[in-house]
Formats: C-alpha cells, sequence, structure tokens
C-alpha cells in the first residue's frame, strides 16, 4: 500500500512530553503533519477544530491538564471511542506500556469498532507507521503479545448467525480474488466510509469507487442476499476475521 502521509494529520496524545516530542520528531520526519495533546480534554477540544485523520493515543492519559493520569483508568480508552463515535472513519493506534491493559481495547473490538490497533511501546518505529496507514483502511490490528488474535477470530466466527455463517464463509473464501484496489475499498466500506468517502481518500471519481463496489459484490458471492442480511454487515464481520486470523500481520 502506498503511503500518502504527507496528506495525514495525526493527532498524537501522550502526557510524557519526552516521549511525545520523540515520537513527534519521527513522525515529522515521515512527513506527516503532527498535532500534539497531553490529556483527553485537551485532545477533543483540538479534534472538534482541526482535521484529524489518525490518533495515536497513550492508554494512560489524564482527563484534563490539571489532573495526573492514573494507571487503573484507561483514559485514552474513553478518549479512543469517543473520537471513533464522532467520526467512525477517524484511524486509531493505541499504545500501552502494560500487557495487561488490552482487555479494554478487546472489547472495542467485539463491539465491532475497526480502523483500531493496538500496539504496546517499544515496537519498531516501522510497526508504528504501518499501523497508522492500516487503521486509515479501517483494519484492525492487535499486537500478539497482548492476546492471541486467532482466538478473537474464533469467537467472531461462533457468534455469527445461521443466516450469515455461510455468506461469511463465502466472503472468506474468495477474499483473496479480490485486486489490492477492491481490497481497499472492502475494507473502507467495512469501516463505515461512503461510497464519496473513499472517492476523497482515493483521490478518485465516485463512479469508479461504485464500479469497485460493484465488482467486490460480485466476487464475493454477495449480489443476491435475503432480506434480512445487509452486505456491510457481512463485509464488516469477514474483514474482522480476516485481520484477526493474520494476528497481526499485514497482507
Amino acid at each position: 500500500m502506498s503511503n500518502d502521509s504527507s496528506t495525514i494529520n495525526v493527532l498524537l496524545v501522550d502526557d510524557d512530553a519526552f516521549n511525545r516530542e520523540g515520537v513527534r520528531l519521527f513522525l515529522a520526519r515521515e512527513g506527516f503533519q503532527v498535532l500534539e495533546a497531553g490529556d483527553e480534554q485537551s485532545a477533543l477540544e483540538m479534534a472538534a477544530v482541526e482535521t484529524i485523520h489518525v490518533a495515536v493515543i497513550d492508554i494512560s492519559i489524564p482527563p484534563d491538564p490539571s489532573t495526573p493520569a492514573r494507571v487503573q483508568h484507561s483514559f485514552g480508552i474513553d478518549l479512543a471511542r469517543r473520537l471513533k463515535q464522532a467520526k467512525p472513519v477517524l484511524g486509531v493506534v493505541l499504545f500501552s506500556a502494560y500487557e495487561d491493559r488490552g482487555s479494554d481495547v478487546l472489547e472495542m473490538v467485539r463491539q465491532g469498532v475497526r480502523g483500531l490497533a493496538y500496539k504496546l511501546k517499544g515496537c519498531p518505529p516501522k510497526a508504528l507507521l504501518e499501523a497508522i496507514n492500516d487503521v486509515r483502511l479501517g483494519r484492525v490490528l492487535i499486537d500478539p503479545e497482548v492476546t492471541n488474535p486467532h482466538s478473537l477470530a474464533d469467537e467472531f466466527m461462533a457468534r455469527l448467525t445461521a443466516d450469515e455463517r455461510p455468506w461469511v464463509e463465502g466472503i472468506l473464501a474468495q477474499f483473496d480474488q479480490l485486486s489490492p484496489r477492491e481490497t481497499e475499498v472492502t475494507y473502507r466500506l467495512a469501516a463505515s466510509y461512503t461510497t464519496d468517502g473513499i472517492a476523497d481518500a482515493l483521490d478518485v471519481a465516485p463512479r469508479t469507487i461504485e464500479h469497485h463496489i460493484s465488482h467486490v459484490h460480485e466476487k464475493l458471492g454477495l449480489r443476491e442476499l435475503p432480506p434480512q442480511l445487509h452486505r456491510i454487515v457481512l463485509l464488516t464481520k469477514a474483514c474482522m476475521i480476516i485481520d484477526l486470523w493474520a494476528g497481526g500481520r499485514r497482507w
């Protein structure tokens, strides 16, 4: 996937100014536009007035500038939820120094939140770049050191209804037939992008995206569905399972 980082605004949220400065300098060297905040309140205020494409958030941040961070409460998770509620297509990369804080993030995944990555601090810089690109695409990445993503994929499979299962299994079986551009369009559809939103992100005409979507539906066997099923729901569940089966590896 190409990295169009010159067009990406990243909101970096961390109350540790030293860590924040290091990440900011790294991302700036890679061509990203970086905005900074040290607490939940400041980040929300900034996101309300600035165009943000990706938020990189430390889980353990304080709620406001006058309150110290509390390890036992993940205000970074609260911030991620509020940002995603306001703008579902926003990519979010969550960082933590604690392996046992992943349960809060996993609950978001179980709720179907996409465009979300969870990484432990100390990961290689390349992993951060990949996470930023992937959450913008609508992917879900869970650090294997936090939990076994395969078990989460099995959990999603087990939760499929009897009506959904054959259709999702069909998507999984045919997914490799998609072209790289069709794959990207599919992930963005599953991450709540509109047709116009995908067209803007890929800098193409909406009609071109409609053409890709038609091919996706045909290749994945989604032309004709029973009235109780919806293509986007099936695509979202299938993409979640594919991401978790990948175990954090890029396709």
